[in-house]
């Protein structure tokens, strides 16, 4: 079934050329021709392409209603795009630990520290006997003019642990390719990144877009002469002329773009 070629059909027919078409329709030639070969990804999502294609199929004497139903039933039901994979801190672990397990290991160091404050407490308060063994009675006996013995005891030691390093988690790496562009008047634009579809709609007058991807970069452009363009930075030459659809790829390594 190609409705498409169908539609053409009727139209040659009636002596009618894509210009006459659009002047009737008020839907640009562009837009006509994209039907005609069954170009979906030309054809701006419902419901402008619905109408596009009521608009040709009334001008050519053909039942609108049914044409359309046929029309989009040509083509599977469009996927939504997938979600792109959460970026993981570098710091974070290959498996998280079960909650009981998380639990236990807190306790276990609770009471490591406690003995080990206990030790180190207990090693300042018992007396150096091999000391008080070797050393004279009159050295060890002797007190001095303040009543205290000259060997004042070393105060406790005190267990303590430093505060944990701040943990600053890793920034995602900045994708290496950027394309930027901007319109002058309404314009169809469908974009995908890495293969995963980005934009696919009218991008009305005045709106900025980026679109970043690791490896590539295809977008296409209903009307060549109202995008201004750039890539990481650098300027992209003129697409064409004004309604002329054109295709812009960009890939890495070097960033390099074809149209």
């Amino acid at each position: 079934m190609d409705i498409g070629a169908e539609l053409r059909a009727a139209r040659e027919a009636k002596g009618l050329s894509l210009g006459t078409m659009a002047q009737r329709t008020r839907v640009q030639p562009r837009a006509l021709a994209a039907i005609e070969i069954n170009d979906l990804s030309a054809i701006p999502p419902r419901p402008f392409g619905r109408g596009f294609v009521r608009a040709y199929a009334a001008e050519v004497d053909l039942d609108p209603d049914r044409t359309v139903q046929n029309y989009f039933a040509q083509f599977p039901p469009l996927q939504p795009p997938a979600q792109p994979p959460r970026l993981r801190s570098s710091l974070t672990t290959a498996f998280d630990p079960p909650s009981q397990w998380t639990g236990l290991g807190s306790a276990v160091t609770i009471l490591f520290l406690v003995v080990v404050v206990a030790i180190a407490i207990g090693r300042n308060d018992t007396p150096d006997v091999g000391a008080s063994a070797n050393r004279p009675n009159d050295a060890r006996d002797a007190v001095g003019t303040s009543g205290k013995s000259p060997r004042a005891s070393a105060p406790p030691a005190v267990l303590t642990s430093a505060p944990p390093a701040s943990a600053g988690v890793a920034a995602a790496p900045r994708p290496p390719l950027r394309l930027a562009f901007a319109v002058t008047r309404a314009c169809w634009v469908a974009a995908t990144a890495d293969g995963q579809r980005t934009i696919y709609r009218m991008v009305q007058s005045g709106e900025k877009l980026n679109i970043e991807a690791q490896r590539d970069i295809a977008v296409r452009f209903g009307d060549a002469g109202a995008v201004a363009w750039s890539i990481n930075d650098r300027p992209g030459s003129p697409l064409g002329d004004a309604g002329k659809v054109r295709d812009v790829t960009c890939r890495m390594p070097n960033a390099e773009c074809s149209f």
